[in-house]
């Protein structure tokens, strides 16, 4: 009986120091094994924000805040837009506005085309999308005023080469910076066209900015806030194209500070603008030290984002944008667009 049970003690101790390595070498490769891109694995994404970013988060927005109100060409916050009277097109300040996006307009169908080919390498979306939206943006080649859309702007899939802009918001937003950030919005939401081209890149970033934040992104709010993003690195690269003697700090400000609201309202289709804000500076944290001027802090990607299942070009149009959206804005919305 002592000869079996120390044959048996033998055995399980040769199992054990046998196994318990290999499953141990397993999962440190596992550990050091970071997404190097392609195709990533059907997983959800663990991203986690420490509370100290989440600061920085803050403190960003509040930088933002501090420079629009300081800044002679600061955009006015949607909310004090909302509140406003209807300009007719010829007051002044629409004029002038006008004028400034069919200026900037150029300069921001190439940023857009440059930043979207970026995010996209980013995030691995198909080349046939990125070169179908390339030609859509590129064809934009007007920009129409509009009294009843006041602070609003929106394109119509049904004249893919207009975007509409409220005379509101053509008065409010009274920088380059402030200005072009838009039009790169609205031209994303161009670039996706009938055909859906980029929502598989919608879908991605807004899982992205959802696991940062804890924020609920769905719906078409995905979309919204990678049209904000695009704004975002538009900006950041037409600042870089065009040096100045105004600080960084302050243009980069100009492509968001329109969010700076004190009445912090949401609809289905958009993150409040404050939470829009928030998003944006977990997206991208570039941006934050663009503007605060502390050293940058990134977040880890443990995880990538779960690739879309659907991938084929041939995807159904949806009826959502092709109904003129000047008929469906309400006055909750901060921004009715596409």
């Amino acid at each position: 009986r002592q000869w079996l049970k120390n044959a048996t003690l033998v055995l399980v101790a040769t199992f054990f120091f046998a196994v318990v390595p290999a499953t141990t070498q397993v999962a440190f490769a596992q550990d050091e094994s970071p997404w190097k891109g392609g195709i990533p694995p059907p997983t959800q994404p663990r991203e986690t924000t420490p509370l100290e970013v989440e600061d920085i988060i803050e403190r960003s927005m509040g930088a933002v805040c501090l420079e629009r109100s300081r800044d002679p060409l600061g955009s006015v916050p949607i909310d004090v837009m909302q509140a406003r009277p209807s300009l007719p097109l010829a007051h002044p300040d629409a004029v002038a506005g006008l004028k400034r996006a069919e200026r900037l307009l150029p300069a921001a169908r190439d940023l857009v085309v440059a930043s979207l080919r970026d995010l996209s390498s980013e995030y691995n979306i198909e080349e046939f999308r990125i070169r179908a939206a390339t030609q859509r943006v590129l064809a934009v080649n007007r920009i129409e005023p509009d009294v009843e859309l006041r602070d609003n702007a929106s394109v119509i899939l049904s004249t893919p080469r207009t975007i509409y802009f409220g005379t509101i918001f053509l008065a409010g937003l009274q920088s380059d910076e402030g200005m072009l950030s838009v039009l790169a919005h609205e031209l994303t939401h161009i670039a996706d066209g009938r055909e859906d081209s980029l929502q598989p890149l919608f879908r991605l970033v807004g899982r992205r900015a959802a696991t940062l934040t804890g924020m609920r992104i769905a719906g078409r709010r995905p979309e919204e806030l990678t049209c904000d993003l695009m704004g975002a690195m538009a900006t950041r690269a037409f600042i870089q194209r065009t040096p100045g003697k105004e600080l960084l700090a302050r243009r980069m400000a100009r492509a968001i500070e329109h969010n700076c609201v004190e009445e912090d309202g949401t609809d289905e289709a958009h993150l409040s603008p404050r939470n829009t804000m928030r998003a944006l500076f977990a997206l991208d944290p570039t941006l934050g030290s663009d503007i605060t001027g502390d050293p940058l802090v990134t977040f880890k990607l443990v995880e990538p984002p779960s690739i879309p299942a659907k991938t084929t070009p041939n995807v159904t149009p949806r009826p959502r944008r092709v109904t003129p959206i000047k008929e469906r804005v309400s006055p909750r919305r901060r921004r009715a667009r596409s």
